[in-house]
């Protein structure tokens, strides 16, 4: 039985449609509370990453532009490493993230790793 297992980033985004309504102090807790509770159950999985700023720049072609832009489709909000035996075991713990709450948000996950 092998153990080999497969590390993935999840890329955590929101609509950039403008930020939801301002929760309440219960909601707010409730929330926190479900990150909580989701990375407790998989903690051996789950490296959380940080929220990202807004702006920064972009390269392509050696041309530095800013950005990213804010009339983009999405903003990439925040970001966590996960290791785990697939991605259907990568799908699966998305699938359980907290974000799926929020409306217009997503995971997005990548493989890591040349091979």
């Amino acid at each position: 039985m092998s153990t080999t297992k497969t590390k993935f980033l999840f890329l955590y985004r929101f609509p950039a449609s403008g930020a939801p309504e301002p929760a309440s102090p219960e909601a707010m807790q409730a929330q926190y509370k479900a990150w909580a509770a989701w990375r407790a159950r998989f903690e051996k999985e789950v490296i959380p990453g940080e929220g990202l700023k807004a702006g920064g720049a972009v390269v392509r072609g050696g041309n530095v532009t800013d950005g990213p832009y804010i009339e983009a489709k999405e903003v990439m909000g925040s970001y966590a490493f996960v290791e785990t035996g697939s991605l259907a075991q990568a799908i699966e713990i998305a699938k359980e993230c907290p974000i799926n709450q929020v409306p217009g948000a997503s995971v997005e996950i990548r493989e890591l790793g040349w091979r």
